[in-house]
Order: structure tokens, then C-alpha cells, then sequence
């Protein structure tokens, strides 16, 4: 055989394996179609989730924020709470020391009262008995003077 014809023997076998190569590529793209319609829908699938999930991310983000600030709105109004609680304690504590020094007074008073009705006690009985003294001697001496008198008509004075 001549050497043309094994050229064309190879031309054909390598036009033949083209031909198989191109029909087994076709097949491949033709059987690759539908999985990669769903790859694309998967993708597309995938794409709408993480959509959603920036979504979600972004809302949960602010709803955090909004968290965050509602919980420094509530510490400022614990703050202050516990500001006024110390107050109203310094106040009850600042009541509590006038009561009791209001409680020594009125307790020293009442002791003062308790010297001076005794003292007062002891001077009006004094004062009573001065007056008693006085009344009696005053008595007796109207008594000395009634005996020293003489009536006229001779009798006495009852």
C-alpha cells in the first residue's frame, strides 16, 4: 500500500475521532444543560437566601442598636433611680438626726418642766404658808386687840 492511502486512512481516523470527539462535546454540553440549570437555579436559590439574610442581618443590627440604646435610656433612669434612693436615704438619715435632737430637746424640757413644777410647788406651798402665817397672826392679833378693848356698855364683843 501506498503511503497516500495511509495518509488518508489517518485522515479518516483523525476526521472520525474529531467527528466522535465533536458529537461526545455536544453530548456533554446537551447532558451539562439541565445540571447547569440547576446549578443556576440553586445559585439563584442561594443569591435569594443571602439576600434574605442581609436582610435579616441588617434588621437584627438595628433592632441590636435599638437595644442598645434602650438599655443606656434604662441605665440612665436606673441612675438616677438610685441617685434619688440615695437621696431619699441621706434625707431619712437628716429626719432621723432632727427627730432625735427634736426627742433630747423635748426630753430636757420636760426634765426642766419636772425641776420647775417642783420648784413651783415648793414655792406656793412656801407662799401658803406664808399666807397662813400671816392670816394667823393677823387673827391673833384681832383676838389680842379684842381683849384689850373695854366696851361702854360693859359687855364684850363676840
Amino acid at each position: 500500500m501506498d503511503s497516500a492511502i495511509w495518509w488518508y486512512i489517518a485522515l479518516a481516523i483523525v476526521v472520525v475521532g474529531l467527528i466522535i470527539a465533536g458529537i461526545g462535546v455536544f453530548l456533554f454540553i446537551k447532558g451539562m444543560k439541565e445540571p447547569m440549570k440547576e446549578i443556576k437555579g440553586s445559585a439563584d436559590n442561594l443569591k435569594g437566601r443571602m439576600d434574605k439574610l442581609k436582610l435579616e442581618t441588617s434588621s437584627l443590627s438595628h433592632t441590636a442598636n435599638e437595644l442598645k440604646e434602650d438599655m443606656q435610656v434604662k441605665s440612665e433612669k436606673v441612675t438616677v433611680f438610685v441617685d434619688a434612693a440615695k437621696g431619699t436615704k441621706n434625707s431619712v438619715l437628716d429626719l432621723n438626726s432632727a427627730v432625735r435632737t427634736q426627742t433630747v430637746n423635748i426630753a430636757s424640757r420636760v426634765d426642766n418642766d419636772r425641776q420647775s413644777v417642783a420648784q413651783a410647788d415648793q414655792w406656793s406651798d412656801t407662799v401658803i404658808g406664808l399666807l397662813n402665817f400671816w392670816q394667823d397672826r393677823k387673827a391673833a392679833k384681832k383676838n389680842q386687840s379684842d381683849h384689850l378693848l373695854i366696851p361702854i356698855s360693859g359687855k364684850r364683843p363676840q
